[in-house]
């Protein structure tokens, strides 16, 4: 047995109805006066928001609303952060109910305030990777995050993605062991009616962390086994789902498989398609998920032919490939590098399928003179082989 390490997970609690317990966990928790995130739509046009409202009250919990819309960047955070420090300065946890960007949000939110405030001089900004001045030391306050999509799996890691878009943007992650939440709660009736678009978004994003954390160099046998069964969950749930068969149960099936590509992130790492996620988003206002959805099928086809050219250093990552094509429905994976090859051309032909009408990277602003520099910028992280600047170049060309 190879030697691995698996990093700690949140306590976990799944099922319907699971948010209505939030109340009374807090309390036992010992926590009295929480901090609760939402996003502008995702909770509070819903009857749980009221009734949670309300069973807050009742449970004699001092908590401040705060409301966070679109990606989370310094300043959201920042501005929270501040919001906090005056009208909840006795505050002993943070919750978060809604997408990857709520949760994002709240995680940098809880290392925020656990500072004193002559250490936060500066912003949250000071201590991003890779564009901070210092790093942080890992005190945060006890994080409840409660998806409201199936996407990122944010719920279940230590980083929290924070960005600037424009020519000097960035997309950089405060990260460390202690952010990662105290509880997840997963209560599939809050996905219900989720918006097809961010359905279809959102599952794309977890679909593509799913399968790039099969085929990751760093795989182990736990990340093998949760990326396999979120992609025999997620597959099917999210097709159905896009066909408009709502059922709390395809929630369910998404919301797990969303989770499970949280843990596999944490412990086998990413490819490609999260590579480029990074200065894409750094350089225009495009959302995750339709970066992952729109590239994760040109990009496992340009990874499956590399594979395949590789001879016999490809093999296990062709097979990989193949195994996930059959995993999804797809095409049986067959016996060999010319049945692997095929396998994992038509899996890359059904996620391309899956991101119709997601758009082209050009309703987000972006041109054909930036791409080379996009494509320079893309990080390899942990897929199975690499592939030169040009052919990254072309993935985005083709996408364009």
């Amino acid at each position: 047995m190879n030697r691995y390490t698996i990093a700690r997970q949140p306590r976990l609690i799944a099922g319907e109805d699971s948010l209505e317990g939030l109340p009374d966990l807090l309390h036992s928790d010992g926590r009295r006066a929480p901090a609760v995130i939402t996003g502008g739509r995702s909770i509070r046009g819903r009857d749980q928001w009221s009734r949670l409202v309300e069973a807050l009250m009742d449970a004699g919990l001092e908590f401040l609303e705060c409301t966070v819309r679109g990606e989370p960047s310094p300043e959201s955070v920042d501005a929270i952060v501040a919001d906090i420090r005056s009208d909840l300065p006795h505050c002993d946890a943070v919750v978060a109910i809604g997408g990857g960007s709520v949760i994002d949000t709240a995680k940098a939110v809880a290392a925020g305030v656990a500072l004193p405030a002559d250490e936060y001089g500066g912003g949250i900004v000071r201590f991003l990777e890779g564009v901070g001045d210092t790093v942080h030391p890992g005190s945060t306050l006890p994080l409840y995050a409660v998806p409201s999509t199936a996407g990122t799996g944010s719920e279940a890691t230590k980083n929290a993605v924070l960005s600037r878009t424009g020519a000097a943007g960035f997309k950089k992650s405060l990260r460390h062991d202690n952010f990662i939440p105290h509880t997840a709660i997963i209560d599939p009736l809050l996905q219900v009616g989720c918006p097809p678009a961010v359905t279809q978004a959102s599952g794309l994003d977890a679909i593509t962390q799913l399968l790039e954390v099969f085929v990751s160099r760093a795989a182990t046998p736990v990340t093998d086994a949760l990326a396999r069964e979120g992609l025999r969950r997620g597959g099917s749930a999210l097709v159905a789902l896009m066909s408009g068969e709502e059922s709390v149960a395809h929630r369910g099936d998404m919301a797990l498989a969303a989770y499970f590509s949280g843990v596999g992130l944490a412990n086998a790492g990413l490819g490609l398609v999260h590579g480029y996620a990074s200065p894409l988003g750094a350089r225009h206002d495009v959302p995750h998920g339709v970066v992952c959805g729109v590239l994760v099928g040109p990009v496992t086809a340009a990874v499956v032919r590399a594979l395949a050219a590789a001879g016999e250093e490809g093999r296990e990552g062709l097979r990989r490939y193949a195994e996930a094509a059959e995993i999804l429905g797809v095409a049986h994976a067959g016996d060999g590098p010319v049945a692997h090859l095929a396998a994992g051309e038509a899996l890359a032909a059904w996620l391309a399928k899956r991101a119709e009408g997601l758009g082209r990277l050009a309703d987000y602003g972006f041109t054909a003179a930036e791409l080379p520099e996009l494509a320079a910028a893309s990080g390899m992280k942990n897929t199975p082989v690499a592939l030169d600047e040009a052919t990254r170049t072309a993935i985005l060309q083709e996408v364009l």
